[in-house]
């Protein structure tokens, strides 16, 4: 049987979506053995793999130059390329890829469906120019320029949303090497057991049984949302909200969705609108796969963000039999919540009052100090217990020390005592990367461990116990 392996290091989701392998590569002298080999989606550039594992560029270019076969999806196509501009702030900051597509890529965020359609022929795309693939996009550096002509433009995505606007863009997506058997895709969810693209690797590797092609895609199912045998069942749903925006809300969700499942609960996450990016971190703490129904739209007027409506998400989540849905919020609690009506939602409370969900609030002191965060805490928390949702846990993050913050926090301690709140505090934590910007998966999923083993988990299940 060939031996298709894929990245599994740090910053590598090889369970984000369905891909074809039936081999974890994690350690030095495996991948020459292949047949081929898969680069995985995740933050591997950011997670610094090149740097972190010495072995792993001389073994790609050894691999490639004696003939391999590789794919890259989005984060494996930066991994390949020549250089990439982490700067999504306007000024350069490249950092040099493996070199094998002479290709850099520039910051564009696309965090939501496209249409690619394929443009030219190579060995991934043959038999299919002219037509057009669906599937998803979501990165932060996904502008492609072709450096010379050792690569060839396979694929070209229409996108309807990009750099948080709405507008139009056709922008490459799908890349080849004229030199050596790799391709490139920045498109998500067009290699899996009925993708055309999927079935012209396997030609490459003399594989055509579609029952032999189905067990490359195993590994992928074991790591699927599969319904549990007593599904469906209403999951409890905890909203994790801000008092604004960049004050951790994806970091707190990462470590639920740890504690939940770490305490052998079925836990699912998603995410209020359209920025999935967002959603990466609880993917890769659970190495599950990205699934529409974890993007809840937001609606006003005539507009909205995200994929699907709250009820079909919450319909989705049920069908599965999942104990608990955690859900990250958008921007601030209140967000937004000028465009609320009856019927719809355009912002974190407005879900909250119209799901009816449990509810973790968070407050940064980073911003305006340990006061100002109480402050912000005191004044939302108010506002929830006017629509009748009392936090179950109010977070002061980033914190610090001296004499009278402590006193503050004690005597805030004291008064949600009061209300039946539990208070936890997280002191300021080594890490700079954010979802939308620069992040390195694994410092995610270290701090989440941390927060949920050290606090998290204890105050969790006692709230939910109380509540």
């Amino acid at each position: 049987m060939a031996r298709i392996g894929i990245l599994k290091v740090r910053g590598a989701m090889p369970h984000y979506e369905e891909l074809p392998f039936n081999i974890y590569v994690d350690r030095p002298g495996m991948i020459r053995d292949l047949d081929a080999l898969i680069i995985p989606p995740g933050t591997l550039v950011e997670s610094r793999v090149l740097e972190r594992y010495g072995w792993l560029g001389r073994e790609v270019w050894d691999f490639v130059e004696r003939g391999g076969t590789v794919v890259g999806v989005c984060s494996g196509v930066q991994f390949l390329s020549k250089s990439i501009n982490l700067n999504v702030r306007g000024l350069p900051g490249y950092v040099e890829g493996l070199g094998v597509l002479n290709i850099s890529l520039e910051p564009l965020i696309v965090t939501g469906p496209v249409l690619v359609k394929v443009i030219n022929e190579s060995w991934a795309t043959r038999g299919l120019v002219n037509t057009e693939l669906g599937g998803w996009q979501a990165h932060t550096y996904g502008k492609i320029n072709v450096l010379n002509n050792d690569v060839q433009i396979d694929g070209v995505s229409t996108i309807t949303r990009y750099n948080y606007r709405n507008a139009t863009l056709e922008t490459p997506t799908l890349v080849s090497s004229r030199k050596y058997r790799v391709f490139g895709t920045m498109v998500h969810g067009i290699l899996g057991p009925n993708s055309p693209i999927s079935k012209n690797l396997f030609n490459e590797l003399g594989i055509h049984d579609e029952r032999i092609i189905r067990e490359y895609y195993k590994l992928s199912d074991e790591r699927a949302w599969a319904p549990r045998e007593d599904a469906p069942r209403i999951p409890r749903i905890i909203t994790v909200a801000s008092t604004m925006t960049g004050e951790g809300k994806t970091l707190l969700t990462s470590a639920l969705v740890h504690c939940l499942s770490r305490e052998g609960y079925y836990v699912g996450v998603a995410k209020l609108g359209g920025d999935i990016r967002d959603l990466h971190p609880s993917l890769y703490v659970l190495k599950r796969p990205f699934k529409p129904w974890m993007s809840i739209m937001l609606r006003w007027d005539d507009k909205a963000l995200g994929w699907v409506g709250w009820r079909e998400a919450l319909s989705n989540a049920a069908g599965l039999g999942l104990d608990y849905l955690v859900v990250e919020g958008v921007m601030g609690l209140l967000t937004g919540s000028s465009r609320d009506s009856e019927d719809v939602f355009s912002s974190t409370i407005g879900f909250i009052k119209q799901v009816g969900t449990d509810v973790i609030l968070i407050a940064s002191a980073a911003y305006d100090g340990v006061e100002g965060a109480i402050f912000r805490l005191r004044s939302y928390i108010k506002e929830l217990m006017g629509i009748g949702r009392k936090p179950i846990i109010a977070v002061l993050n980033n914190m610090y020390h001296g004499t009278h913050e402590d006193e503050e926090v004690v005597r805030f301690r004291r008064e949600l005592e009061g209300l039946s709140i539990r208070l936890m505090t997280i002191d300021a934590l080594p890490i700079s990367s954010k979802p939308e910007e620069l992040i390195d998966l694994g410092d995610y999923e270290e701090a989440a461990v941390k927060i949920s083993e050290e606090s998290l988990c204890e105050h969790l299940i006692g709230s939910l116990g109380q509540s």
